[in-house]
């Protein structure tokens, strides 16, 4: 009975720190989120190495910024080998995730009207992420339950990271169309003051006609 007791007052507490520990790893681990911007011009590819080994995480995404229609944009994934691992075409913004299968240096290529592709003539702006990740390792769970708050917290960490690209995204793209609404702005304000000018010496030159068409009829 003592056994009992004892084995259930030393099991609880063993539980509960793996649970913290668990937490406080993942913690740890959520880096801060690192995000790109490059513009792309027409007819071009850019393309950018990330090094794994076999087995890592690769999380990554992109968003079109700016350029209007996205349907010259594609984006690819590529294994050391030259093996498309992922493809993304006709859509403005996508992410990713998937295990790497050897080691090696990882190719992200955007291209904008390049590789078959129908060229439009606009630079476009594009916003992108491309990282490996280290997630919690399974095996410092020694419980159901354990896992699979380690695979909720893994699940967690892919989708927060993803969420802050987005926001960093959703940032410049605020500062774009800021910039561009207070170009706008001046040049608004810039023409109506040009307007009220050239109207008020309309005006003046309209009255000094009228005020000489008189005088030349009372000297008459």
């Amino acid at each position: 009975m003592w056994r009992f007791l004892f084995w259930r007052s030393a099991r609880i507490p063993s539980r509960s720190l793996l649970v913290v520990l668990s937490l406080l790893l993942l913690i740890l681990l959520l880096k801060p989120a690192t995000s790109f911007t490059v513009e792309v011009a027409p007819g071009t590819v850019e393309c950018y190495i990330t090094v794994a080994t076999q087995g890592d995480d690769f999380l990554g995404n992109f968003e079109v910024l700016t350029g209007g229609s996205y349907a010259p944009v594609e984006v690819t994934v590529e294994g050391p080998d030259g093996k498309l691992l992922w493809r993304a075409a006709d859509k403005s913004e996508e992410t990713f995730s998937f295990e790497a299968e050897e080691n090696g240096d990882h190719t992200l290529c955007i291209s904008n009207g390049a590789r078959g592709r129908a060229d439009d003539g606009i630079p476009r702006l594009v916003g992108f992420s491309f990282r490996t990740d280290v997630l919690v390792d399974e095996a410092i769970a020694s419980e159901q339950s354990i896992r699979r708050l380690i695979e909720l917290g893994n699940s967690l960490t892919k989708g927060l990271t993803n969420v802050m690209d987005h926001q960093s995204y959703m940032r410049q793209r605020e500062d774009l169309h800021a910039s561009t609404m207070e170009s706008i702005g001046s040049r608004v304000l810039i023409w109506t003051v040009v307007e009220a000018v050239v109207l008020v010496g309309m005006a003046v030159w309209q009255i000094s006609i009228i005020s000489k068409f008189f005088e030349v009829r009372r000297a008459v």
